[in-house]
Order: structure tokens, then C-alpha cells, then sequence
């Protein structure tokens, strides 16, 4: 060995010690795809109190499964038919691999480029020149923190978006919940319609028979009568309709299609939140408003790395081997760096610049409309609030007062038989009235908590959710037998 190969032997040892201990440092990284669920499971127990689990073939997929049947043996709540979508819908499930991407990139942000091995021979006459090098880049380890800092935003910008999706999903399917059971309220009391224009029909079959109708008057009951069987087919197959999109929605088949619900929308809480407290909520909660700051808070980090590394260019450190033909062989450091001459980065800081600008617009406008939305929303909820508490203070009331009077006129022998079926006919489609504005109610006030990013908690709310009172919308269906009063009938 010459003396200027032994001075440089230590040199092309710290090299090689340094890029092997890089390469093994880095080579220790794992990805854990699942690292950012529970932040996923967290955000939803705080914004909607349920539980989310990710099917990953273990232990909490026995867990999901044997929850799933404990709900779907009882009749569903609204909170019951999210919590089975939540654990059951694989449109979900599969958003949830958006997180094991996350974090692989997350892992990948703070690995090191591989070193490039370069191997070259020369063939002459007098034999082979042969030329090795390995160089490492080692402007990654610069870099490393500040690349580590741009995916750890990405990252959860995207767990903030998955944890969103979860919150959407329970949105539709409250939503969806709701339009079911309203449709089977309407459907049972289409029900009792037909059920009292069917006897109001006998009668007046019964009565043009005896001569007692004319043809007019007959044939205007069984027109009603039809009417009312083709809405109650129409009725219900509405309700098959939005339930099984409510069964889409939930993930179920088969058997499990046979879920229960109750028949009966819940009424009108007492007490609505104001407005302040509405947009506090929703600005505070909103998880697509703290993903946009997120992707902001990345693209300033990466504004940062490109300005800091601008007048910098790969750096490659390494070592190379060199073979005469004469077999003499050589070897020494070797250092590739890239000159700034004609790309200062300037073009790349000016893109990730609009890119930032454009982010943090994006961010002030979604702040202001999900503002506008919160008032929005709030309004609509008081306005069905609203009204569907006329009809159940006011309305249907009222319709029970005329009924009952109607009954004592037709008692007293003042009035027919038609006139209180009438009365009857126009309380039951005040009923229906309620029920459409009832479900109006509660379709404006899951969209509402949608707006705010989660459940809105109210006293009175948990109390309204038990089933109404059968009162305010049953209708008296009785009919009066064909043979008990006919002076208030019309003869022909």
C-alpha cells in the first residue's frame, strides 16, 4: 500500500461506516398501517358517541360481528342504525385503507434514498479496466426533519378527512332512518284511510241499494275510496323504496335485511341551541375545515424546505474502486454535487407558494361557509320546529274539536252520516300533514348536526326521542253503522 492509499484508507472506512449506518437506520423503518385508526375511533366517539372498527381479520372484527347481531335482534334506534353502518358498511372500510397509505407515506418521508452502485469495464488488448462506485445522496439527510414535519400534515390531513367520511355516512343514514320511519307513519295511517272509506263504501253501497242514495253520491264514496287504496300502494312503495337504500346504507343481506324499526317519528324537542352555539360548534368541529388547515400547514412546511434548500443540489458522497489492466488497483472518496446554474428551485418555491396562497383562500372560504350553512341549517330547523308544533298544539287540536262536534250533530240527528265521515277524512290528512312536518323536522336537524360536525347534545333531546303520544295524529276512523242514522241523507 502507497502512503497516500494508507492516508486515505480511514477516510473510504468513515464513508463506508457512515452509509451502511444510514442504510440500516433507515432499513429499520416498518410501516404499522393502522398507527392512525385510533385517532379515527377517537374522533368519533367525541362527535357522535359510536364506535368504528377496522376489519382487519382479527379480534375486533369478532367484537364488530357480535355487536352487529346484539342491534340488529332489536328494533333500531336512529344512534342503533348508525352505529350498524359504522360497523358494517365496507364503502367505509374501505376508506379506512386511507390510512395505512397515509402512514406508508408518512414512513416513506422519513426514509433515506437508496445508494446508486455504478459498474463499468473497459475491454482492451491489454486486459480489462474495471470502475466501481457507490455513492449515497446525503441531501435526504437535511432534509430528513423538515420532509418528516410536510407527511406528518399529510397524514393527518387524511385521518381528519377518514374520521369526515365517518362522520357523512352517519349523516345519510340518520337522514335516511328518518325518511323510513316517517314513511311508515304515513303508510299506517294511509291505513286507517282506507279502513274508513272502505266502510264509508259498504255504506253507500248498502244505501244505494235501498234506495236511500242516489248514483251520484255512491260513486263519489267509491271514487274516495279507490283514491285512498291507490295512496296507500303509492305510500307504500315508498317506504320499500328508502328502505333499502337505509339496508344499502347499513351494509346488510340476507337475513340481515330483516332489521326492525319503530313506526312512529319522535317529537319535537322542547328546546332548540341558539345560534351562537351553533356556529362555535360547527367551527370548532368541522373535520373537512381542520383537514384544509392541515393541507395549509404542509405546504407551508414544504414552502420552507424548498427556500432553505435552494442553492442546493444532490449531494452524493461515496467511494470508488478502480482496476487497471496492468492490475494495479486504486480507490478514493468520491463527491457528485449538483450546481445551481440554470434552476435555482425558483420555479418549484413559486408553484408550492400559489399552492400555500391557494390552501389558505380555500381555508377562509370553507371557514365562512360553513358559518353561512350553520345559519342556514339552524333556520330551517327552527322553521319545521316550527311548524310542526302548529299542527300538533294547534291543528290537530282543533281537528279532534270538530270530529267530536261533528259527532254530536250527527247524534242529534242535524247532519249525515257523510258529514262526519268528512270530518274524519279531514283530520286524518291533517295527520298526514304532521307527520311530513315532523319528518321535515328531523331531516333539517340531521343535517344540521352534520353542519356542526357531530351530535348535538340537548336534555330535552334524549326525552324526545321516546315514541309520541298516539293522540295527535289518530284520527277517528269509526264509521257509524249504515242503520243507526239516515234522516241527514240526502234522497234522491
Amino acid at each position: 500500500m502507497t502512503s497516500t492509499e494508507f492516508r486515505l484508507v480511514p477516510c473510504i472506512r468513515t464513508v463506508i461506516a457512515f452509509v451502511l449506518g444510514a442504510f440500516v437506520l433507515g432499513g429499520c423503518a416498518t410501516v404499522q398501517r393502522e398507527a392512525r385508526f385510533p385517532e379515527v375511533q377517537s374522533a368519533v366517539a367525541d362527535h357522535l358517541g359510536q364506535k368504528v372498527e377496522w376489519n382487519r381479520d382479527g379480534k375486533g372484527d369478532e367484537r364488530a360481528q357480535k355487536a352487529l347481531r346484539t342491534l340488529l335482534r332489536r328494533e333500531l334506534s336512529a344512534e342503533a342504525a348508525v352505529q350498524v353502518a359504522l360497523l358494517n358498511n365496507r364503502r367505509l372500510q374501505a376508506k379506512f385503507e386511507n390510512l395505512g397509505v397515509a402512514q406508508a407515506d408518512l414512513v416513506e418521508a422519513g426514509l433515506l434514498d437508496n445508494p446508486m452502485l455504478g459498474v463499468g469495464a473497459l475491454i482492451q488488448d491489454a486486459g480489462t479496466e474495471i470502475d466501481l462506485d457507490i455513492v449515497q445522496n446525503f441531501l435526504g439527510i437535511f432534509t430528513l426533519s423538515a420532509r418528516k414535519k410536510i407527511g406528518r400534515a399529510a397524514a393527518e390531513r387524511v385521518t381528519l378527512e377518514v374520521s369526515g367520511d365517518v362522520l357523512d355516512l352517519a349523516a345519510q343514514v340518520q337522514s335516511q332512518y328518518y325518511r323510513v320511519v316517517g314513511d311508515a307513519e304515513t303508510f299506517g295511517l294511509a291505513r286507517q284511510v282506507v279502513t274508513s272509506t272502505e266502510a264509508a263504501a259498504e255504506i253507500a253501497q248498502r244505501q244505494y241499494a235501498a234506495g236511500n242514495l242516489s248514483k251520484r253520491e255512491q260513486s263519489l264514496q267509491q271514487a274516495f275510496y279507490a283514491q285512498n287504496l291507490l295512496e296507500v300502494a303509492q305510500v307504500e312503495a315508498q317506504l320499500h323504496v328508502d328502505r333499502e337504500k337505509l339496508t344499502r346504507l347499513m351494509g346488510l343481506w340476507g337475513a340481515d335485511t330483516g332489521w326492525k324499526f319503530p313506526n312512529r317519528l319522535p317529537e319535537v324537542p322542547a328546546t332548540l341551541p341558539t345560534l351562537d352555539q351553533i356556529e362555535k360548534l360547527a367551527i370548532s368541529r368541522r373535520m373537512d375545515l381542520a383537514a384544509a388547515k392541515k393541507e395549509a400547514e404542509g405546504l407551508t412546511h414544504a414552502v420552507n424546505l424548498a427556500r432553505d434548500f435552494r442553492w442546493l443540489g444532490p449531494l452524493g458522497i461515496g467511494v470508488q474502486f478502480k482496476r487497471d489492466t496492468d492490475g494495479e488497483k486504486s480507490y478514493g472518496p468520491k463527491i457528485e454535487l449538483g450546481l445551481p446554474i440554470f434552476n435555482q428551485g425558483q420555479t418549484r418555491i413559486a408553484r408550492i407558494e400559489s399552492e400555500r396562497k391557494r390552501a389558505e383562500e380555500q381555508v377562509a372560504a370553507l371557514a365562512v361557509d360553513i358559518r353561512s350553512e350553520a345559519r342556514e341549517n339552524r333556520g330551517r330547523v327552527m322553521a319545521t320546529a316550527h311548524t310542526a308544533k302548529h299542527y300538533q298544539t294547534v291543528l290537530l287540536p282543533l281537528q279532534q274539536t270538530i270530529v267530536a262536534e261533528t259527532l254530536k250533530f250527527y247524534n242529534g240527528m242535524l247532519i249525515g252520516v257523510y258529514d262526519l265521515l268528512l270530518a274524519s277524512q279531514s283530520q286524518i290528512q291533517t295527520g298526514r300533514q304532521y307527520i311530513a312536518a315532523n319528518r321535515d323536522f328531523w331531516l333539517a336537524w340531521t343535517e344540521l348536526e352534520r353542519v356542526v360536525g357531530g351530535r348535538i347534545r340537548l336534555p330535552t333531546v334524549a326525552g324526545a326521542a321516546e315514541p309520541p303520544s298516539a293522540s295527535p295524529t289518530e284520527p277517528s276512523t269509526d264509521a257509524p253503522a249504515d242503520n243507526a242514522h239516515q234522516h241527514g241523507d240526502r234522497q234522491s
